[in-house]
């Protein structure tokens, strides 16, 4: 599981105010998790949670500021403890092996393309770095498009920001709504479709009583 729900939530981490919590559904199609992915917002505190092929519920808790992260298998009521220089590691290994290029590694291209997604009209973009290659629906008139943006600016400017597995979409002119990901793991889809402001509570964000936590094992090379 790893770094996976991470990777996979950073191009959907579009949406928060400093002062507001907020709920972010989208729709996920993946070799390894297919249905509802929902991503939670309170403060520095993110939590996603999405079903997984193979193990069923599973929930990331991260602290957007240090990077330590818990990462909770429901059907095993098991949470494992992993801090933000294990995180790191972890990261920068999955980077080596796809072949990531720090030059070029914000380029985007449009490629003229528009489509409609939902209600709302897109520019589509590619960009590549390594082995990975991903698609980018951008909606210029999404009601919500200023808001979109602050906080992925807000999330790159903290600890997801180093870990980043894909170029800064906030550049580009239009919130991304959609996202396509073409890896030697598979293809990944993943569609918001719903954006909402909602008080969240502090329990959301941490261990269910009753669950074992354990720390994860430490990577080689990190302390």
């Amino acid at each position: 599981m790893k770094t996976f729900l991470i990777r996979l939530a950073l191009p959907l981490l579009l949406v928060a105010t400093a002062s507001a919590d907020w709920v972010i559904e989208s729709n996920v199609e993946s070799p390894k998790a297919n249905g509802v992915l929902t991503i939670k917002v309170k403060g520095d505190k993110m939590r996603m949670d999405i079903p997984n092929e193979r193990i069923g519920a599973v929930t990331s808790i991260v602290d957007t500021k240090t990077g330590d992260t818990l990462q909770i298998v429901h059907a095993q009521k098991a949470a494992m403890k992993i801090d933000g220089e294990a995180m790191k590691k972890m990261v920068a290994n999955s980077r080596d092996k796809a072949g990531f290029k720090d030059g070029d590694a914000n380029e985007m291209k449009p490629t003229g393309e528009t489509e409609k997604v939902g209600e709302y009209d897109c520019e589509i973009y590619t960009w590549s770095n390594g082995t990975i290659s991903k698609k980018f629906w951008a909606a210029k008139n999404h009601p919500q498009a200023a808001v979109l943006k602050d906080l992925e600016k807000r999330m790159r400017s903290g600890f997801l920001g180093g870990i980043q597995m894909g170029p800064d979409t906030t550049t580009l002119p239009g919130t991304v709504i959609k996202t396509e990901t073409t890896s030697p793991a598979g293809n990944t889809r993943s569609i918001i479709t719903s954006v909402k402001e909602q008080d969240l509570e502090a329990k959301d964000f941490e261990v269910p009583e009753g669950y074992q936590t354990m720390a994860a094992p430490v990577p080689p090379g990190a302390k």
